[in-house]
């Protein structure tokens, strides 16, 4: 009897050893598991952060060079600008050089045919020299009447401007009486050519 409860209590403890054994196996296989999925977790979680950042710094790096890009484009915008604003000053200047030496050419060949006219109309103005003659000339000399006789007021000390305006009132006549008398007297070439004009 004892020999058959020693060998049934001995069959129960190893059953229950055999069970326990399992418990743990299976308690330790889930363990690790969970530990395995924490790990591959923890991986891809680590791989993604590392992802992101790779892709975040290309995409600084690709705006960094576009933004040198864009800077080095602006400054030579703005060294072409500097350049066409400097040629245009440039021929500006020249052009308005160039028109003042041509102006000043031009005044000074006007000044020199100036000069011609004055001295062409010095030489007509002057009066022929008055040759003397064997034979006595009888001289015209103004009359006592003065300014009444030439039928212009005060004729000696208006201008040829003045003189001038008044001829269109005056018969041929008193023209030749006028021409006489300033040919005799003042002799004023300008005065003298219109009242020829008039005869």
């Amino acid at each position: 009897m004892e020999q058959d409860q020693q060998q049934r209590l001995n069959q129960a403890a190893e059953q229950f050893t055999d069970a326990l054994v399992e418990q743990l196996r299976t308690v330790s296989s889930q363990a690790i598991g969970v530990q395995e999925q924490g790990t591959q977790l923890t991986q891809n979680f680590f791989n993604r952060v590392v992802e992101n950042l790779r892709t975040q710094a290309q995409r600084n790096r690709q705006m960094t060079q576009q933004l040198v890009d864009q800077q080095q484009r602006g400054a030579e915008a703005a060294q072409q600008l500097t350049q066409e604003t400097v040629d245009a000053y440039t021929s500006l200047v020249n052009s308005m050089v160039s028109s003042f030496q041509q102006g000043s050419g031009q005044m000074a060949q006007g000044r020199g045919a100036t000069t011609e006219v004055q001295e062409d109309t010095r030489n007509v103005e002057e009066p022929p020299p008055r040759v003397e003659s064997s034979t006595p000339e009888v001289e015209e000399t103004p009359s006592e009447d003065g300014d009444e006789e030439l039928t212009i007021e005060d004729y000696d000390s208006l201008s040829v401007r003045q003189i001038s305006e008044r001829l269109g009132e005056l018969s041929d006549e008193e023209v030749e009486r006028l021409r006489r008398y300033e040919a005799a007297n003042k002799n004023r070439s300008t005065l003298l050519r219109r009242l020829d004009e008039r005869l």
